[in-house]
């Protein structure tokens, strides 16, 4: 008996642990980027970062105003030059540090948190190198939103990927999961963005909001 309510107790446990992570996917009605940015603001702003705190943009320039308003330190870093391939845009302003899509110039812990908005499947064969220096440097958060693909997705969502970045790396919602606990980065909430334009019911847009599991 006692072996019994044992396990409907652990079946229990497992199953609020499971409700309690779904309860912190959202579905986010997204019409371009522009909401999305917008979206990011408010994200930032849950997370209640103390008064100047941090924030590394890599491969963005949106948020400088934002950030002066809200008393936060703005940092952003991009490509020295634009890619050569795809339809990604390039986002390097002159307040905007450059390097060579590859190594970050920055030290262990030195950010609050590190943005990195639909620029990984850019990133194609740097990407695991670059999400172990993300993690290392992020001292609590990190935003990584990209563009979602499987292998049972719409061959029209495959061909708009390949027009996007030829080349480039498109993951799977499981797959991103698996790669954040290999870099010790916690998912604490998910938006799955939805557009009128997408081709099926997949999510083919997802903002990942992460938090550093310090040891």
């Amino acid at each position: 008996m006692i072996k019994i309510l044992l396990i409907v107790l652990l079946i229990f446990l497992y199953l609020s642990k499971r409700e309690s992570f779904s309860n912190n996917i959202i579905t986010f009605n997204s019409v371009n980027y522009k909401d999305r940015k917008e979206k990011t603001k408010d994200i930032i702003l849950d997370l209640k970062l103390k008064k100047g705190s941090k924030i590394l943009d890599i491969g963005g320039k949106e948020f400088n105003d934002f950030c002066n308003k809200n008393n936060y330190k703005y940092y952003c870093i991009d490509l020295h030059q634009p890619q050569q391939t795809g339809t990604g845009g390039y986002h390097k302003a002159d307040y905007c540090a450059s390097y060579d899509g590859r190594n970050l110039p920055y030290k262990k812990n030195e950010f609050d948190l590190v943005i990195v908005n639909f620029v990984l499947h850019h990133a194609a064969h740097n990407t695991l190198y670059l999400l172990n220096q993300i993690a290392n440097i992020t001292s609590k958060y990190v935003i990584i939103g990209e563009d979602l693909s499987e292998l049972n997705y719409d061959m029209r969502w495959h061909t708009r990927n390949f027009e996007h970045q030829p080349g480039g790396m498109f993951r799977s919602d499981e797959e991103w999961k698996t790669l954040f606990k290999f870099y010790n980065l916690k998912l604490i909430k998910q938006y799955n963005i939805k557009r009128k334009d997408d081709f099926t019911k997949d999510i083919h847009r997802c903002m990942y909001i992460l938090k550093k599991n310090n040891i």
